[in-house]
């Protein structure tokens, strides 16, 4: 295989590698969500879209004065029969950028095509996705933990996992 698969190839073997390395390092739900979560080897994350996006501020103490910042994100997976829920654990820094669209646009996001889970500078695990529409998102939090919720019955189209 040449040319640009080729290329692919070698980045997702060199992404796969950088994961590898750092495993021992990053929670094992952020781990497990940028390998073997089922929605990544069916395709589902890949064109999936954004249906809520959700910043919050849970708080404990007597006071409420124990506080940090969370993100919830639900997608609709890309077959349409079901729903990823990702939540970000204790977020520490985050940017969600689009830019200007055209009025005619029916969508902000667009498809999520591709996203990488790395570490921060500071340790922390660090998400940044792009999306059709060229908008950016990067998260840096505690933890990732994500999960898979059946939307009707199963799509026949969609790719099955053994």
């Amino acid at each position: 295989m040449d040319g640009p698969y080729q290329e692919i190839e070698l980045r997702l073997d060199a992404y796969k590698q950088y994961l590898e390395s750092i495993r021992r390092r990053l929670p094992e739900s952020a781990y497990a969500f940028a390998t073997t979560a089922p929605f990544r080897r069916d395709g589902s994350l890949h064109d999936a879209w954004v249906e809520t996006c959700t910043i919050s501020e849970p708080s404990s103490g007597e006071r409420s004065q124990i506080r940090h910042a969370e993100i919830r994100v639900r997608l609709l997976g890309a077959w349409h029969d079901g729903y990823i829920e990702l939540r970000y654990r204790d977020v520490r820094r985050y940017s969600l950028v689009a830019p200007r669209l055209s009025p005619r646009t029916e969508w902000a996001h667009g498809d999520w095509l591709v996203d990488e889970v790395r570490l921060s500078e500071d340790g922390l695990v660090e998400h940044e996705v792009v999306f059709s529409t060229r908008s950016r998102w990067l998260i840096e939090c505690v933890d990732i933990e994500h999960e898979w919720r059946p939307r009707g019955p199963r799509n026949p189209d969609r790719p099955q996992l053994d």
